[in-house]
């Protein structure tokens, strides 16, 4: 048998060793792409606001009537075309507003070193790609600086110092865990 003594629980162990880890400081990239998603919001707005008045114009009404004549439904035209208006109206409010809501909440933990956050704005990032396939001029290209400026946004958070940034937040949570 050896003479070293039996390893024993101590549960004042994370009070041993020294000084808590230093927060991380945020580089001003992860500031600007926190900007960049909030203006990407901003951008949702505005592009939300041309959808509305797209769904209420005369060409929008005359293409849902057209539509719906190629369906021979028995129903009155002008119905069904108010119907379409309202519910396509809806939607683009709707869909604003998650997105605003999304982009708010995603930038919020980004700008606090959040992992999940980046991840999470990535993947939107790239499923916010698909808006681009059926775009109207002007309008659009609110549509294109929005998507522009959440990928721009996200980049900046996978490349250094931003990316360096979320790795040492990370670390430093698991170190300051217990205490």
């Amino acid at each position: 048998m050896s003479n070293t003594p039996m390893p024993s629980y101590n549960p004042d162990w994370s009070q041993q060793g020294g000084a808590p880890a230093p927060v991380p400081v945020k580089p001003k990239q992860v500031g600007w792409a926190f900007q960049l998603i909030l203006a990407a919001a901003v951008l949702q707005v505005i592009g939300a606001i041309f959808g509305v008045v797209n769904a209420t114009s005369d060409k929008f009404r005359a293409n849902a009537a057209e539509t719906i004549a190629k369906q021979n439904m028995k129903s009155n035209g002008q119905d069904l075309v108010q119907a379409a208006v309202t519910t396509t109206i809806v939607l683009i409010v709707v869909v604003a507003v998650v997105a605003v809501v999304l982009y708010v909440i995603i930038g919020l933990f980004i700008n606090k070193g959040a992992g999940w956050a980046r991840i999470t704005g990535l993947v939107l990032a790239v499923i916010s790609l698909s808006q681009l396939v059926s775009l109207s001029m002007p309008a659009g290209i609110f549509t294109v600086l929005q998507v522009l400026a959440g990928i721009a946004a996200i980049v900046l958070c996978f490349i250094k110092p931003g990316s360096q940034y979320f790795t040492d937040r990370k670390n430093f949570k698991l170190a300051n865990k217990g205490r």
